[in-house]
């Protein structure tokens, strides 16, 4: 195909309290509120969209909060994880920021890199990777100084139900390259041409 995905434009997901998910993304995260509007279809429930400075196309998380909504569970057929880069070295100051909040950290490794995987308010897992490619943030916010702040996404992990046709759609409908597998075969890794938000995971 002649036109390929370079990667993650933005990730929504549903929340509850509105409130609590600015103090987490914007108080805990340091990302920006970049604009709150409604959601068109229910005007009476926020939209909000967090990124970096300026929102730009692979830094951009939006939420829908629905104010007491019963919490969703983790399956098949979703993003299982959102992934977040920050700049290479920082994953030790992450790691203090987010046990200071409270948050419970797991390290991790997969495709020979550690991330930091947690979990916000309402029990959405995310993750953090330490990465060299991707520009820096300029914002700084919330004891979050630019040079260790969120650059935007690493990618996703997806939780298929069907991981081979998924991995086929990727690769021959949206153009993203197979890397491989990761050594215990529980994933496989593609990669998009962009700077940010271009690796997806399948958990198989």
């Amino acid at each position: 195909m002649s036109a390929k995905t370079a990667g993650i434009h933005h990730i929504t997901a549903l929340a509850g309290d509105p409130q609590a998910t600015v103090d987490f993304y914007a108080g805990v995260l340091g990302l920006r509120l970049v604009k709150v509007t409604v959601n068109f279809d229910a005007p009476d429930i926020y939209h909000f969209y967090f990124g970096d400075e300026t929102g730009k196309p692979g830094t951009a998380m939006t939420f829908f909060p629905y104010q007491g909504a019963p919490r969703g569970r983790v399956g098949g057929g979703q993003v299982g994880v959102t992934t977040f880069v920050v700049p290479a070295g920082t994953l030790d100051f992450w790691e203090a920021r987010l046990h200071k909040f409270g948050i419970p950290v797991e390290r991790t490794e997969r495709f020979g890199e550690t991330f930091l995987r947690f979990a916000d308010h309402d029990g959405l897992h995310l993750e953090l990777v330490a990465r060299e490619e991707g520009p820096e943030s300029t914002w700084s916010f919330g004891g979050v100084p630019a040079d260790k702040a969120i650059k935007g996404f690493g990618g996703a992990v997806l939780y298929s139900l069907a991981p081979e046709q998924t991995l086929h759609v990727l690769e021959n409908l949206l153009g993203l390259e197979r890397v491989g597998a990761s050594e215990d075969g529980q994933y496989v890794r593609l990669r998009g041409q962009a700077d940010l938000g271009q690796i997806i995971d399948i958990r198989r």
